[in-house]
């Protein structure tokens, strides 16, 4: 891609990249240069955070059983087989950011960033869900940050 000095970076487009990319991953036989060519090569009017969707793609891949987990204890009546694929990665941008990414992003930006991508990509139902969802696991997120960091700590027992 090519960036000129006047380009912005603009996190609320990148965030829309990480899940085309991430979808692409569920349903291609996903290939990271391919994806890199198709996608940057000389196409967009802002300049991507490649950083931050480099780092999100990296845990999202990671921590990918650990999301699925939260969204089905906060989504009970729902089938993740036959959820919104896009409703699930949405989700899975917001809770990663709010437990695993290294830069503090506020929750509430995180959620309605979540929300615009579940419109963006499906429709303005989605929105109720993914809001719904993520509002109640926003009000049980000490629960599991305090989670990840027994979790760490006992990993790095184990190391030591």
């Amino acid at each position: 891609m090519y960036c000129t000095p006047y380009m912005k970076v603009s996190r609320k487009k990148t965030r829309r990249l990480l899940v085309q990319q991430l979808y692409a991953r569920i349903y291609t036989h996903y290939n990271e240069a391919l994806f890199n060519e198709a996608f940057f090569e000389d196409r967009f009017d802002f300049a991507p955070d490649r950083e931050y969707m480099k780092e999100m793609f990296e845990i999202i891949v990671a921590r990918q059983q650990n999301i699925l987990d939260i969204i089905s204890k906060y989504a009970p009546k729902f089938d993740l087989e036959t959820m919104q694929k896009t409703n699930i990665l949405s989700l899975a941008v917001a809770i990663t950011e709010m437990l695993w990414l290294k830069e503090e992003i506020p929750a509430k930006v995180s959620i309605n960033e979540a929300i615009d991508l579940s419109k963006y990509f499906w429709d303005d139902t989605s929105k109720n869900i993914v809001n719904g969802i993520l509002n109640s696991f926003y009000k049980n997120i000490n629960m599991h940050l305090e989670k990840d960091i027994e979790s760490q700590t006992k990993l790095q027992l184990f190391c030591d």
